[in-house]
């Protein structure tokens, strides 16, 4: 199984080892990023611990780095999963982004390059019983009996029956359901609103600002709230979309006055996350970032 992602810098391939898998049973899936030799994979959020790739759970990850032709190299992400689900003929391992960095002659790591990000397809993996290949018919030894007269009318009867039933409990239930009043989705009210974006406002102003320690907290939370409010408050999933896409899932959502300051917002706190200079980065824009968060939230309560 292979998918690929056409890509200016870097091409991208999934593969498995296993086409399907039965409960319980451990199989390797790896990324394979096929990329030009300044290009450097940020491996630090490639941990298992961090990794949600449910239904799967991640119980290893390994590393691999080598040459591919003569201009090119290659970075092999294998991540060793297993599953526990029932019950479906196929699953899928989600999408996920991986962060990189593009050196320039003459520069140093960690200088003033900023990372950038390409997400990794989704992968579908099949669920399959554990019959051996010589026993694919495990019922061809069984005697067929002929069915008589008596036997298709007793079924037909049966038939019969239970369509009459199933006539009466539909009949009940559209009588019940005209007669009560449907429950309503309950949303969150413009107060509610407004009082969640000022409580996370009193708290982001309270966090500290010496140690890199709290600059990563603080724009870890910014990060996290922007994303959990846009889910609850607009009924938009975007927690696992990148800047760019969560920009173009609020445009359409008719959200397109959001799109730019989330994107900007997001940005900022994923290079703060996942680069090198991200304490440094995340010490000198903290006021304007904060400045930002409060514009973001009078957007937000209209």
């Amino acid at each position: 199984m292979e998918k690929k992602l056409k890509a200016p810098k870097i091409a991208v391939s999934t593969h498995l080892d296993k086409t399907a898998v039965w409960v319980g049973d451990m199989f390797h899936y790896t990324v394979r990023a096929i990329h030009d030799p300044n290009i450097e994979i940020v491996l630090e959020p490639l941990k298992k611990e961090s990794l949600n790739l449910a239904p799967f759970v991640v119980r290893e990850v390994t590393v691999r780095h080598s040459a591919f032709g003569g201009d090119k190299k290659v970075t092999e992400v294998i991540l060793l999963l297993a599953t526990y689900e029932s019950g479906q003929a196929e699953l899928r391992i989600p999408s996920f982004v991986l962060y990189y960095f593009t050196l320039k002659a003459g520069s140093e790591k960690g200088g003033d390059t900023l990372a950038e990000s390409f997400p990794v397809p989704a992968t579908r993996v099949g669920l399959r019983s554990t019959l051996t290949a010589d026993a694919l018919r495990p019922r061809d030894s069984r005697v067929i009996p002929r069915a008589g007269p008596e036997r298709w009318m007793t079924a037909l009867a049966l038939g019969l029956a239970g369509m009459i039933f199933l006539a009466v409990q539909f009949t009940r239930s559209l009588w019940t359901s005209s007669s009560t009043e449907k429950p309503k989705t309950r949303h969150l009210t413009r107060r509610a609103k407004a009082r969640m974006l000022q409580d996370f406002l009193r708290a982001t102003q309270s966090m500290g600002r010496d140690s890199a320690e709290d600059q990563l907290r603080f724009y870890g939370e910014v990060s996290r709230f922007v994303r959990e409010y846009l889910g609850q408050s607009l009924e938009i999933d975007v927690s696992s979309l990148t800047p760019d896409e969560v920009a173009s899932a609020l445009k359409r959502h008719g959200q397109d006055g959001l799109g730019a300051p989330v994107k900007t917002l997001l940005e900022r706190c994923e290079q703060v996350l996942y680069t090198r200079q991200g304490a440094d980065l995340g010490r000198d824009w903290r006021d304007e970032v904060q400045g930002e968060l409060g514009k973001l939230t009078q957007r937000l309560r209209m």
